[in-house]
């Protein structure tokens, strides 16, 4: 299998009939390359962008696909440029072998043992090669020296290739493209999940780049809707989704009132998600988003476990952790009936305050005895008021229980001789370091509005003091850092235990190449 491959294609509407025949052939990227329009008639200016309806279609593909522009655009010179080394050229029966020829020596950057591959078209889809459309129409009126855009590019995907190649078909001179910073990402569903900002610009600069170096570029960060649009008089047009339109008109008031020229508008349609695929389910939003995909990394191994020589390699240990309220309980009875052996750290602790237990006089020495119940029982309610609204006096509780809770944990794991998977649920895993007695961390997590709500509801709280106890642990951030599999518990029991049933499987593959 090649790892980045070159398709020549005379036709867009020919894309679709060729896929299928090398999708499997291909590892990582896969370049697609027209051939020059020889004029600017009606209908070859529509063929411009039929790369939208390829790029739409590329659902079974499973690599990056990247259509070059320079023969949609005509500016075809002597030279192809990829970023990454081309293995393979594919090629189709359109193709004649002169201009075979002529890609392979123009071709600057392909490996030493570059191969060239007939491939013969699927007659099963004969009828997109003569499908006319009138949806691009409005795209071919003009180009522009200067163009615009915006949004959050976290994990390039076909929706937002098409953007940036409509831009680009569009733009003669320079595009600009503003990235949101991650200050302008909180109302987003699993925020602590986008990539970082400067990692977004670089993949969307690489990207531009690659699929057309004749441009020039300047992507940068953006902390507000409008960016550099409201201020710089050389922009000429704007590229926007359909559901951005209103931030359009937006930046257009403010322009007049600066007294700049209003943006053109193009918009490009949203694209509709294809759901029958396994990886969907039915809490995903309709249209293609970046959303969908961090939804879908739910339940898979986002960072793979490191090596810990410091325990066993069996039992495999998972710490299950979260913040209060995010659903870990849950997750842990779910893989305590998938076939785990669970321990829970909370309920070990809530023991170490009977009386007659280790840490029930130390207790009573540090707080005093006004948080004994009239049975001179810790009354753990009262115990709680203190601690979370003291940082001093939560450490010090800490210090107290934390030793104890982890030689109980130990004891455990050793006496458990028939499970090959331990899984330890502990609210304070991170914060007791607890992390480094394990195999893996699985993390759970959910906004804090929901944590605070859930919070008031079960244990009957103020939102004050259910604030105090959120702000008292790591952030979700901190939580997603050090995961290994991430979970959410926000959305229906369906989707949780999904994610769940995902992680599980995957873990009994690594866990069997162990053992």
């Amino acid at each position: 299998m090649a790892n980045t491959g070159l398709l020549i294609c005379s036709n867009p509407f020919r894309l679709l009939r060729i896929f299928p025949q090398i999708q499997r052939d291909v590892q990582s990227t896969l370049y697609v390359h027209f051939f020059p329009i020889p004029k600017l008639d009606k209908k070859t200016v529509r063929h411009r962008f039929m790369m939208i309806d390829a790029y739409k279609n590329l659902s079974p593909m499973n690599v990056d696909v990247r259509i070059l522009l320079c023969g949609l655009k005509g500016t075809f010179d002597n030279q192809i440029a990829t970023k990454r080394p081309v293995d393979v050229i594919f090629y189709d029966d359109h193709i004649k072998s002169e201009q075979l020829h002529h890609v392979m020596s123009s071709l600057s950057n392909k490996s030493p043992n570059c191969k060239t591959v007939f491939v013969q078209p699927n007659d099963a889809c004969n009828s997109i090669d003569t499908k006319e459309t009138t949806q691009y129409d409005e795209m071919e009126n003009e180009l522009y020296e200067s163009v615009v855009l915006g949004g959050t590019f976290d994990r390039l995907h076909k929706g937002h290739k098409i953007l940036l190649s409509t831009a680009a078909l569009k733009c003669t001179k320079k595009l600009t493209v503003g990235v949101t910073d991650i200050s302008m990402l909180n109302s987003k569903k699993l925020k602590e999940l986008i990539e970082p900002c400067n990692t977004r610009i670089s993949n969307v600069e690489g990207f531009l780049k690659d699929i057309d170096p004749t441009l020039e570029y300047e992507v940068l960060p953006i902390y507000d809707i409008y960016g550099p649009t409201i201020h710089d008089p050389t922009f000429q047009m704007i590229i926007l989704s359909e559901e951005t339109m209103k931030g359009g008109e937006l930046i257009n008031e403010k322009r007049v009132k600066a007294g700049l020229r209003p943006l053109d508008i193009i918009p490009v349609p949203l694209l509709e998600e294809d759901k029958t695929t396994s990886d969907c389910c039915e809490e995903e939003e309709q249209k293609i988003s970046s959303s969908n995909y961090r939804m879908r990394l739910l339940g898979t191994l986002i960072k793979p476990p490191q090596p810990n020589n410091n325990i066993p390699p069996c039992p495999y240990i998972i710490g299950l952790t979260g913040g209060i309220a995010s659903g870990k309980t849950s997750i842990a009875n779910h893989l305590k009936d998938l076939g785990a052996f669970v321990i829970n750290a909370d309920t070990l602790a809530h023991r170490l305050y009977d009386i007659n237990q280790p840490a029930y006089q130390e207790i009573i020495d540090v707080f005093g005895p006004s948080i004994l119940t009239s049975n001179n029982e810790v009354d753990r309610k009262k115990l709680g008021a203190i601690v979370f609204n003291n940082k001093d006096k939560l450490e010090q509780l800490n210090t107290i229980i934390w030793p104890l809770i982890l030689q109980r944990v130990k004891s455990i794991i050793e006496s458990t001789k028939d499970h090959n998977i331990v899984v330890l649920e502990a609210a304070v895993l991170l914060s007791a370091n607890w992390q480094y007695h394990c195999h893996e961390i699985w993390v759970s997590i959910i906004p804090p509005n929901e944590a605070t709500k859930r919070l008031q509801e079960r244990n009957n709280l103020s939102e004050k003091q259910a604030l105090d106890r959120i702000n008292s642990q790591p952030s979700n951030c901190e939580y997603v850092k050090n995961a290994n599999v991430l979970f959410s518990t926000l959305w229906s029991c369906n989707f949780t235990h999904i994610q769940i049933k995902r992680a599980w499987s995957s873990l009994l593959s690594r866990v069997s190449s162990i053992h």
